[in-house]
């Protein structure tokens, strides 16, 4: 994987919530603000959603109220989960998965149509209300004004896992040595029981990225480390939370490995959050990906790993968040110095937002944990947010 750069060292001073930016010369600070007002600008027609005309059952449903409204979007939502489901365990040529595809995507445009109106109308204002920091170029040294050390944040240990899979490797280790020492089974028995633990090791990497032995590790972790359970609850709380104040419809989550092939019935599906991005994805398929959406992306993306660092002073889950970032940025073509401003920005802003909002966040992911639906998550969040001064 080629590193995206962020180095740092010991923070200077702590960040209370809203970024601290470096102080610059009388020349060099004209520039920035002249800059930052453009940005600004930018931001704010991308937050304050454009007035529009819904459909006539949209305006239907959201004349209810609040309370049915989100009824409304969990419904749909449930139906646009069916459709991650049946993507991720059926071929392309499935019949049936195409048709529930169809309507997963038709389902997933309501549920964002709802909240989108509710918005306009007043009735939820949280969603896509997050106050960014301006979009610019930030040397390390601002990052470490902000008590960010990105060495830290940025890569990810996964040591409870690795733990796990060490002691399972030497435990089979010890049982294939005392079987040869207490069975003396023959040369051929000896090689064949290998060589089949090699067969499935393989075929489990082939056919499901992994997916068995994941399951197994994350099952372990979830049963014997307490802290790896807060870590992944607050982890994915932070993905939702970050999304839906920056303007994404979270679609649904799930907490364990186990979780997830309940879910969607598939080994190769992990424990996280899943997104109303039809949008995004549309524009990937394009080619053309607007500055507006690949912040997003970035944001929710690093958000996991900025909770972490937040609480814990370091990350330890979230390597795949920084895997699917850095792939999307070389895909876009992107120089390591684009991509560095890129990232940068992300973290700044994404834990800017999080120190804001780190009592809801903890809530949200006691109520995640629960197996709360994502209306009443959203709920949450607006009743949270509501008394916030700053979103």
């Amino acid at each position: 994987m080629r590193a995206v750069t962020l180095d740092a060292g010991a923070a200077a001073r702590r960040g209370r919530g809203r970024a601290v930016v470096k102080k610059t010369s009388r020349r060099d600070g004209v520039e920035r603000s002249r800059r930052r007002r453009a940005v600004n600008d930018e931001e704010m027609s991308t937050q304050r959603f454009e007035t529009r005309a819904f459909d006539a059952e949209i305006e239907r449903m959201c004349d209810r109220g609040l309370r049915d409204a989100l009824e409304a979007v969990d419904a749909r939502l449930v139906t646009a989960m069916r459709g991650e489901s049946a993507g991720a365990s059926t071929s392309d040529g499935d019949d049936d998965a195409a048709a529930m595809k169809t309507a997963s995507d038709r389902a997933e445009r309501e549920a964002v149509e709802l909240v989108m109106c509710l918005r306009q109308r007043g009735v939820v204002k949280a969603f896509g209300a997050a106050h960014n920091v301006p979009k610019r170029d930030y040397a390390l040294a601002e990052l470490r004004l902000n008590n960010i050390e990105a060495e830290k944040l940025l890569a990810p240990t996964e040591s409870t896992i690795k733990g796990i899979r060490d002691n399972f490797t030497r435990l089979l280790g010890v049982a294939y040595v005392a079987g040869l020492y207490f069975l003396h089974p023959t040369f051929a028995q000896g090689a064949g029981v290998a060589a089949f633990a090699a067969f499935c090791a393989t075929y489990d990497q082939i056919a499901f990225g992994g997916g068995v032995s994941a399951l197994a590790l994350d099952t372990v972790a979830q049963s014997t480390s307490k802290e790896y359970v807060t870590r992944l609850r607050r982890h994915e709380a932070a993905h939702f939370l970050t999304a839906y104040l920056i303007g994404i419809l979270p679609k649904g989550y799930t907490l364990s490995s186990m979780d997830a092939f309940k879910t969607y019935g598939a080994f190769n599906i992990q424990a996280g959050c899943a997104f109303c991005d039809g949008e995004f994805q549309r524009e990937v398929q394009k080619g053309k990906i607007t500055s507006t959406s690949l912040g997003r992306f970035a944001c929710v993306a690093m958000a996991g790993i900025c909770m972490e660092y937040i609480l814990f002073g370091f990350a330890e889950g979230g390597l795949s968040d920084v895997q699917q970032l850095d792939g999307l940025l070389r895909a876009l073509a992107f120089t390591q110095k684009k991509s560095d401003s890129e990232v940068r920005w992300a973290v700044l802003n994404t834990t800017s937002l999080l120190r804001r909002h780190l009592g809801l966040t903890e809530k949200l992911a006691d109520y995640m944990a629960r197996g709360a639906s994502v209306g009443e998550c959203v709920a949450l969040i607006e009743k949270e947010v509501e008394t916030a001064e700053f979103v």
